[in-house]
């Protein structure tokens, strides 16, 4: 008996534990579910908090890893500078064109009112009188000016003019 008082006392295993169900309680009440209010930018929130996970674990992949610790960090970084001093050149470039761009207006600009001179002096009344005589026209005077007045036979006339005219056409 003695052996019996020493050896380890043994579990006896019960089936799962009895669950008690509360069956005379109700149901708690819930309010009804609004929509949220949205606003203006709530869409791009989702695609910021996805850049941002991005951007904090990318020096962590095991790409990133690799290639900063051998030679292809050298290659990336020399193309990163090339693209960096390609788009100051652009820039300078840019900067240049439009100078003289800015050249180029100021020089119209000068040459507007030049040009509307010589215009006015082309076109001016006496210019015109004078380019008229010398092809044989004549000014009409204010006292050689009435009004004519129209008759059917008039309309008649012009009609048969003009028939005679296009059938020389």
């Amino acid at each position: 008996m003695a052996a019996a008082a020493t050896a380890p006392a043994r579990r006896v295993r019960t089936s799962s534990p009895i669950r008690r169900t509360k069956s005379n309680s109700v149901p708690a009440r819930t309010a009804p579910r609004r929509a949220p209010a949205r606003r203006p930018g709530a869409q791009l929130i989702p695609i910021a908090v996805g850049t941002a996970t991005a951007v904090r674990q990318l020096p962590d992949s095991s790409l990133i890893v690799r290639m900063t610790r051998g030679r292809a960090w050298i290659a990336v970084l020399g193309v990163l500078l090339v693209g960096i001093v390609s788009l100051n050149v652009l820039t300078l470039s840019i900067s240049a064109t439009q100078g003289h761009v800015e050249r180029n207006i100021l020089a119209l600009d000068q040459e507007n009112p030049f040009l509307r001179s010589r215009e006015a002096r082309v076109s001016s009344a006496a210019q015109i009188r004078h380019d008229a005589a010398a092809i044989g026209l004549i000014t009409a005077t204010t006292d050689g000016l009435a009004s004519v007045d129209a008759t059917p036979r008039d309309a008649a006339i012009a009609a048969q003019r003009l028939a005679a005219a296009a059938g020389g056409y």
